[in-house]
């Protein structure tokens, strides 16, 4: 599939990516990636390999899709993984701890919220890392999918202008308050900047949702099957949703 878009695309990502995976492989300091086994967090842990005190974490409701995918993923990219089931009193138990940060969450924020804090808390490294920012960035969510390039764009702006100053925020206050700090390789200035100067035409959702990231990150070297791979959103492929309404 990356045959089929334009190389100046992948050398303009790969130019912006290349400052940040330095920066992050300078950090000797052992992280936590909140690895769900989806095209983001494997293109990280990809990335990332050469780190020995790297732990991939994924957590969700036992049999969960993200475990299995998790699982799959992990094996595929020769890393091991630390898969932590939780219950619905973990989730009630999350609600309680973290309600300050939650006051103003609502549906699947506060979903994803939650998430947020059940994985962060359970992260054996006080640096964790986070995936987030490529859905906003290239399109990954469904109501991508029928819109105009025109509305595309406008949609893309405003999700981004949601994660940066209500959700992400948010995890970073979950995280702070359980004894770590939570960092976004994909929300850095420059990688946004670089990102939206491709026209959004090479970012709309076809064929697949979020089709140029998932091509650089074959052209990156991230195995097909994995880049390829279709994922449901974190409080779904958790199943954290189910937990938190006792279903």
């Amino acid at each position: 599939m990356s045959g089929s878009l334009p190389s100046t695309v992948f050398r303009r990502l790969d130019t912006a990516f290349a400052p940040i995976r330095a920066r992050l492989l300078e950090n000797a300091a052992p992280a936590t990636l909140l690895f769900s086994g989806g095209v983001d967090s494997s293109l990280l842990a990809h990335e990332l390999a050469s780190m020995s005190a790297l732990e991939l974490l994924v957590i969700g409701r036992a049999g969960s899709p993200d475990i299995l995918q998790a699982t799959s993923a992990a094996s595929t990219l020769g890393r091991s993984l630390t898969a932590i089931e939780v219950t619905e009193r973990d989730a009630a138990s999350a609600v309680a701890e973290y309600s300050p940060e939650l006051a103003d969450a609502r549906g699947p924020d506060r979903d994803v919220a939650v998430a947020f804090a059940l994985a962060i808390q359970r992260a054996a490294s006080p640096r964790v890392l986070s995936a987030q920012g490529v859905d906003e960035l290239f399109l990954g969510y469904h109501h991508f999918r029928d819109l105009s390039p025109v509305a595309a764009e406008e949609r893309s702006g405003r999700d981004l202008e949601r994660l940066q100053q209500r959700e992400w925020p948010r995890a970073v206050r979950i995280a702070r308050r359980s004894g770590h700090a939570i960092e976004a390789p994909f929300l850095d200035p420059d990688w946004i900047q670089a990102v939206r100067a491709i026209p959004i035409e090479e970012r709309l959702p076809h064929p697949e949702m979020k089709h140029l990231f998932r091509a650089w990150a074959e052209h990156r070297g991230l195995p097909a099957e994995v880049a390829h791979r279709p994922k449901r959103a974190m409080q779904y492929g958790s199943r954290i949703h189910q937990l938190l309404r006792g279903s």
